[in-house]
């Protein structure tokens, strides 16, 4: 799949918030504190948003992966705020149900049931370009949602 995601020659930098694969250190902190002042977002090294377009309120912790300055990974855990063991309806696996819909429209994407070696499990999973998304269960009660730019590996 990334390999033939890199042979496409398309490149899909955006991610969310503004945010992009190759944007600067800088820019990255910059834009953050702005929408920190604006209260959309809060944090500064681990920073907290709260989306408007899930099912119920849901809280994303992200901060991206640089290399020389420039992002090249963006690793975001997402949990319904109203998960417990006895809500099944804000268990991880409705959360990616939800995801998977969800950034299908945001990104025009079609994603696939695959197995991932490197966290030894399922994840659903689209590549566009050099553009992965990854979605998987992180823990009883949180998703992990992984953007990977893949031309930045093939860089290194």
């Amino acid at each position: 799949m990334v390999q033939r995601g890199l042979q496409s020659g398309i490149q899909q930098d955006s991610l969310f918030l503004g945010y992009y694969f190759g944007m600067s250190s800088d820019e990255f902190h910059s834009s953050s504190w702005q929408m920190n002042q604006q209260g959309l977002i809060t944090g500064y090294t681990k920073i907290e948003y709260k989306p408007d377009y899930l099912k119920a309120a849901a809280t994303k912790e992200f901060y991206p992966e640089f290399r020389d300055g420039r992002i090249i990974r963006m690793p975001v855990t997402i949990g319904y705020d109203a998960w417990a063991p006895w809500n099944r309806e804000f268990w991880p696996d409705e959360l990616i149900k939800e995801l998977k819909e969800v950034y299908r429209g945001f990104y025009d994407a079609e994603f696939r049931r695959v197995f991932v070696p490197r966290i030894e499990n399922f994840a659903v999973v689209s590549v566009q370009g050099n553009r992965e998304i990854r979605i998987y269960q992180n823990s009883e009660s949180t998703v992990m949602v992984e953007f990977i730019d893949h031309s930045a590996e093939e860089r290194r």
